[in-house]
């Protein structure tokens, strides 16, 4: 099979460090990381599991951490090179072992996560024991190696690839009134709701949202999903995502750079100027989810959540040098981590977060999340889907997915209601 391998350099990371962002084509040219590689076609490890050819795999943030280095050396005890990535999956069972189910043919999306089960440990740790194998105490450990999550582990091939592994515990039936260009953003839905859940707003809360690529639109569409009735803000950069976020429900949408502004006219935050640095305020919003996870998103999330408010970091922050945390004890805030999935508890009910978000999008039609793919790319095109994820400003893209059973010359570029690389988008 043909399939994407992510290998592992230290002397590739140093000069992806140091001129990645000057020279981006050292990303993903000749002397990149990744390559379009002949593998062979997996092979069944137990009876529990399934093969699954993809129908789209999308791009993630995380995989352009990976690629262009920027991801804090802190993850890399809990993920395995060389590895075929992809962790954003809607395919179809192509065989299956006894231990499964559903026939071949079925249409499913795949959770990644990596539970003590599919590693082999029993009993599970309490988080897996849990429903939570995204917080595995065993991510290090186990029959497969290192990997947090398929997509990051060398022994079990991800969705850029024609073919990939997964356990019966990882398969979610697709309904066949969701489309796959609706389903392949399921994990990054269930990332939004999750982040949601972990932080709930209340009925007129005053919800500020940093960020407007598929996380933040993920999470606003989330919003909109459970029926909260909270006043949404979406902080966008760029005119195609200020345009979504008003498709996918957002009151009030506002560029980064006037973040502040905005609340001392809207909200009636007040300013005073320190002896050094940026203006505090006093005031603001009641929660603030920063889908960014860079020094400005998180300085501006700490300094725009009011006094007892709470800062849910979902933007897959690193190292960030020189940020200022005086507001967190100043102001009383809770700052919240979210990033994976597993047995929510919603209203009454226990339900994993892949099937909440798939009832979600049965429910909600009209909830027009597909409209984030706006670009699709052959296997044997990833350079040019790279270069349009590392430059979205020039490509206009959003959501960036793989259609690995289409050939090179297949349907690459715009997706519905997109536009193709270099066109600038919407």
């Amino acid at each position: 099979m043909q399939g994407l391998v992510y290998r592992l350099s230290l002397p590739r990371v140093a000069v992806a460090r140091l001129l990645g962002g000057r020279v981006p084509w050292l990303l993903y040219g000749p002397l990149g990381p990744v390559r379009l590689e002949t593998l062979p076609d997996p092979q069944l490890p137990g009876d529990d599991w399934a093969v699954v050819r993809p129908v789209l795999a999308g791009v993630c943030g995380t995989d352009l951490g990976v690629i262009s280095a920027r991801t804090s050396p802190a993850a890399s005890p809990f993920s395995s090179f060389p590895a075929v990535l992809g962790h954003e999956v809607v395919g179809r069972i192509e065989r299956a072992g006894p231990g499964v189910s559903l026939p071949p043919g079925t249409r499913v999306v795949v959770d990644p996560s990596l539970s003590c089960e599919i590693r082999g440990y029993e009993p599970a740790c309490d988080r897996c024991a849990e429903g939570w194998p995204y917080l595995c105490a065993n991510a290090a450990e186990g029959r497969f190696g290192p990997a947090l999550i398929t997509g990051y582990c060398a022994a079990l091939p991800g969705g850029w690839g024609e073919r990939m592994l997964a356990h019966r515990s990882q398969l979610f039936t697709v309904p066949d009134e969701v489309a796959d260009e609706r389903a392949v953003l399921v994990e990054p839905l269930a990332i939004g709701l999750h982040a949601v859940l972990r932080r709930r707003p209340g009925d007129g809360d005053r919800v500020l949202v940093i960020g407007a690529g598929t996380i933040g639109l993920c999470l606003l569409a989330a919003l909109r999903m459970l029926g909260l009735r909270a006043h949404v803000t979406v902080a966008a950069k760029h005119g195609v995502q200020a345009d979504l976020a008003r498709a996918l429900g957002a009151d009030h949408v506002v560029p980064p750079s006037r973040l502040a502004d905005d609340a001392r006219q809207r909200l009636g935050a007040r300013g005073y100027k320190p002896i050094l640095g940026r203006t505090v305020y006093r005031g603001g919003y009641d929660v603030v989810y920063d889908c960014v996870g860079s020094r400005r998103s998180l300085d501006d999330a700490l300094r725009l959540a009011r006094e007892g408010g709470a800062v849910v970091v979902v933007g897959g922050a690193g190292e960030i040098p020189w940020l200022d945390w005086t507001f967190v004890w100043m102001r009383e805030l809770d700052v919240i981590g979210a990033a994976g999935y597993g047995l929510e508890h919603v209203n009454g009910r226990v339900k994993h977060t892949f099937a909440l978000v798939l009832e979600g999008l049965a429910a909600h039609p009209d909830l027009p999340v597909e409209r984030m793919v706006t670009h699709r790319f052959a296997l044997a095109q990833y350079r040019q889907a790279l270069a349009a994820a590392l430059d979205r400003r020039r490509s206009g893209a959003v959501k960036i997915v793989f259609a690995p059973q289409a050939g090179s010359s297949g349907d690459a570029g715009a997706a519905a209601g997109g536009s193709p690389p270099g066109t600038g988008g919407a």
